[in-house]
């Protein structure tokens, strides 16, 4: 077969198309991971269809926490999909750790080689509450040695209607091993905030 300038050049074309095509359609972890990022991917909760990905409140594993709660998903709020969490912690206030907390089952469990930090956007309204501040927790019922805890730095900027964005991180001890479920709290801590708090682009690093 005799090869020309032109089958070369189509030939370039296609490899240039099929690794465009590869590269976006990096997907995520299944459990709703909705963007291809670190180990495991991010939940992004860009696609309505997907709702909370997998998230759902755990109420027997809740602790101190005493108010009525909600968890959603709410792509109109910010005008992007997030998790939504309506908490209120007015029952708590004089505790310094009320808890409730989310699960998630992982369809592929998560190699943790390497992995030194949980992190996620925060979104919080600083006027649902007259005292207090938020903390957050990841840890595993299951498989490698995760359980670590963080203050939620309230420092951020401004996200609009009188809500802040923060971006959070919890450290955790590097491990090994593969993580096939997880829990993930926001914790409040001497506080009477009541109202929604939003996540967002949550991810191991």
């Amino acid at each position: 077969m005799k090869f020309t300038k032109f089958t070369f050049a189509v030939a370039a074309i296609l490899v240039a198309a099929l690794a465009v095509s590869c590269a976006s359609s990096g997907g995520g972890n299944g459990g709703g991971a909705a963007k291809s990022a670190g180990p495991a991917g991010v939940w992004a909760f860009d696609d309505p269809a997907e709702e909370t990905a997998g998230w759902e409140l755990t109420p027997s594993e809740f602790y101190q926490y005493r108010g009525d709660i909600a968890l959603s998903y709410d792509d109109a709020t910010f005008g992007n999909g997030m998790l939504r969490l309506d908490v209120d912690f007015t029952n708590d206030i004089n505790t310094e750790w009320s808890e409730p907390k989310l699960k998630i089952d992982l369809p592929k469990s998560i190699n943790m080689k390497g992995v030194t930090q949980f992190a996620f956007d925060f979104y919080y309204n600083p006027s649902y509450r007259t005292t207090g501040s938020f903390k957050a927790k990841v840890f595993s019922n299951n498989g490698a040695s995760v359980d670590s805890a963080a203050d939620i730095v309230e420092d951020g900027e401004d996200a609009g209607d009188g809500f802040v964005k923060t971006n959070a991180v919890i450290l955790i001890m590097p491990t090994a091993g593969f993580l096939p479920d997880m829990r993930f709290s926001i914790a409040g801590s001497l506080t009477d905030y009541k109202g929604p708090v939003f996540l967002d682009n949550l991810r191991w690093e």
